[in-house]
């Protein structure tokens, strides 16, 4: 043998060793007892990951699970936890078998239609909890409620709040119930199922209800218990206005109008009024799953590891709002943060944040490391959040996603209680870790926060060493992303969690569609070391906002087309207060040259302007370059998505 082709030999060998992977093989319409092999594939995830489980311990190789095509139907999330791991530095990767598509679906089809009256039909179906979500068609039907928001009549009643309850901060009283004029609402057969929504500036409230009383011309909506008086304790924008309007929604006595649906949970039948689909023949799907993917180690010295995700849908899971001793509601704070205990002035800053909480997402990160989502699709999501990476997630990504039609947001990293980095807080009752080294980058986002509005498209907490970079979002109801908590006048000192993060090379706009306040990026807290660079902004009234107590950021090389014609008080740079300190803002391209800049010690440098003229080559070379890239392109689709208006007259449209 010659030099020649020994080398070429011990090359190829070498090739063949890095390149070794052990394979088993799913598919969800194969016969039971596969052995996972190509040809006698597993029928279920869990079969693969049994058997993935049991010879993990010490791998040598990577393990690949291939996925085929097909529906991989599920009642429960599908759990993976430390004995899921890849160990030895290998990976375990759950991933699209060449260009075929699997689609985890948490939800059931619903059949057996008979027509009640009209376009109303009827069906069966086989669950105790509300349904918020109904596809038909592959599209997003809405509870039947209000054609138009009915103004409330004031508040009623009183609920005492001892301070010794496990969801109270300290003891007061609280409001019961709302009172309505009797001739805008109706006497509910289900009263438990309605929910009463309300937005303010920024913040949303989603209110359930427990019960309905008469009174002479007024009726009372009188709410659950306990989340009703925590919701209702709120300071700030987190006020309910008891004479302002409300959208109510979710009972049978609304459903008068093509695509609402209501499910009577007694008597376990689905109402649905018809657009003219033919329902013997049409697909009707009803998630029933609550979340799709738990990833959860048991602390932060037992994490769930080097688990990967690549090339799959995910579709159709459940969730019933944030819920507390029976009762549920959505009780916004600020972003995802939401009120989870009674504090009786609604001050949430003397709690340190302990009272605030996150929703569940469809996808539930903690106490894991090196977790990636590649090449994913995200659609017809229910939760508030799509990933939820909440606590103690280390060295993980989300890249290169798809994500639409998601009544919340699309990633949240961290919690607002890892102000302080402890145990023993409400939210873990045990141990919390800091979310760090994280990149959620290159994800396409649209149709996002449809039902919660409140949110931005993606969210982040006190988190240290994550990068939102290279995203591509548009038309959200509020913001587009958002990074920090903590306000500079809280009367609490600043957290020392989150440093060298980064909010860069995004393409974002088309903004705050129902909500007011915040920006396209938008900033709270101090956070050294942190970057915002080369992002191409367009069409938000406040399109770089750093709030009460940002601090150490190096807003950079952005364009930002700031002009709507018809829409006053537009700022390119909104630097709240003068408790925002040491920022740099330096060799920005913007139209119009609006700043607001009240912080300490923060300058703004070389700012070019284009109000009457066309940008410049560097500029439009930094538009070009934000947003996806490359070798993430593919996922952008041929045509703009249409935007998806659930509910459509909840709230007026005022700014496009």
């Amino acid at each position: 043998m010659t030099i020649k082709k020994f080398l070429t030999s011990i090359l190829l060998l070498l090739s063949v060793a890095i390149c070794a992977q052990v394979e088993f093989h799913v598919d969800p319409n194969a016969a039971k007892n596969g052995n996972g092999s190509l040809n006698t594939p597993f029928n279920s995830i869990a079969s693969a990951k049994k058997k993935v489980a049991k010879m993990n311990k010490n791998m040598k190789e990577d393990i690949v699970v291939y996925l085929h095509g097909g529906t991989y139907q599920i009642a429960n999330p599908i759990v993976f936890g430390e004995k899921d791991s890849g160990t030895n530095g290998h990976t375990i990767s759950y991933k699209a078998y060449k260009k075929e598509a699997p689609l985890i679906s948490g939800g059931v089809k619903v059949s057996g239609w008979e027509k009640v009256s009209g376009n109303i039909y009827k069906a069966k179906l086989n669950r105790t909890t509300k349904l918020r979500t109904l596809f038909v068609n592959g599209k997003r039907m809405r509870m039947a409620g209000t054609e138009v928001p009915v103004k409330g009549a004031g508040s009623w009643g009183k609920h005492e709040v001892k301070g010794t309850e496990k969801w109270a901060f300290d003891a007061g009283t609280g409001i019961d119930g709302i009172l309505f004029k009797t001739e805008d609402v109706r006497n509910y057969k289900n009263p438990e199922d309605v929910e009463l929504v309300q937005n303010n500036v920024w913040t949303e409230k989603i209110l359930c209800i427990r019960d309905v009383q008469q009174v002479a011309d007024t009726t009372i909506l009188k709410l659950q218990q306990p989340y009703g008086i925590i919701a209702t304790s709120m300071a700030w924008a987190g006020k309910i206005k008891y004479n302002d309007e409300f959208v109510i929604r979710n009972a049978y006595e609304f459903l008068d109008a093509p695509g609402e649906f209501y499910f009577d949970k007694q008597a376990q039948t689905l109402y649905y009024f018809s657009s003219g689909e033919d329902m013997a023949t049409g697909e009707v799907i009803a998630p029933i799953s609550d979340g799709l993917l738990r990833i959860e180690g048991s602390s932060t010295s037992s994490r769930v590891k080097n688990i990967h995700f690549e090339g799959i849908k995910f579709s159709h899971d459940h969730w019933q709002l944030m819920e507390l001793e029976g009762s549920h509601a959505f009780a916004g704070i600020q972003s995802t943060g939401m009120a989870i205990q009674f504090v009786a002035d609604g001050n949430w800053h003397p709690t340190e944040y302990n009272c605030v909480g996150v929703p569940r997402g469809s996808i539930e990160v903690k106490n894991a490391e090196n977790i990636s989502f590649k090449n994913n699709r995200f659609e017809g999501l229910s939760s508030a959040i799509g990933i939820n990476m909440v606590n103690d997630v280390k060295n993980s990504n989300v890249n290169g996603n798809y994500f639409h039609d998601l009544l919340g947001n699309a990633v949240n990293v961290g919690h607002p209680q890892h102000y302080v980095i402890d145990e023993g807080s409400y939210f873990s009752s045990g141990e919390e870790g800091v979310c760090e080294h994280i990149n959620i980058t290159n994800n396409y986002i649209r149709n996002a926060c449809l039902d919660f509005r409140q949110l931005e498209g993606i969210t982040a907490f006190f988190v240290a060493d994550v990068n939102i970079n290279h995203n591509d979002i548009a038309g959200t109801p509020y913001g587009a992303i958002t990074m920090g908590w903590w306000w500079g006048n809280s009367g609490i000192p600043p957290s020392k969690t989150a440093k060298n993060n980064s909010m860069s090379f995004n393409k974002a706009g088309d903004t705050h569609r129902a909500l007011k306040d915040g920006g396209i990026l938008y900033a709270l807290g101090e956070q050294p070391n942190s970057v915002m660079e080369g992002n191409y902004l367009y069409r938000g009234q406040r399109c770089i906002y750093p709030d009460d107590g940002s601090a150490y950021w190096t807003i950079k090389s952005n364009v930002v087309d700031n002009r709507i014609p018809w829409v006053k008080g537009i700022f390119w740079l909104h630097t709240w207060t003068d408790v925002c300190h040491d920022i740099v803002a330096k060799d920005n391209f913007v139209k119009d040259n609006n700043v607001k800049n009240n912080g300490t010690n923060c300058t703004v440098e070389n700012t070019e302007s284009f109000i009457r003229r066309d940008f410049s080559a560097e500029a439009k070379q930094i538009m070009k370059s934000a947003g996806i890239q490359k070798e993430y392109r593919h996922i952008i689709p041929s045509k703009e998505p249409n935007r998806i208006e659930l509910y459509p007259k909840d709230f007026k449209d005022t700014d496009h």
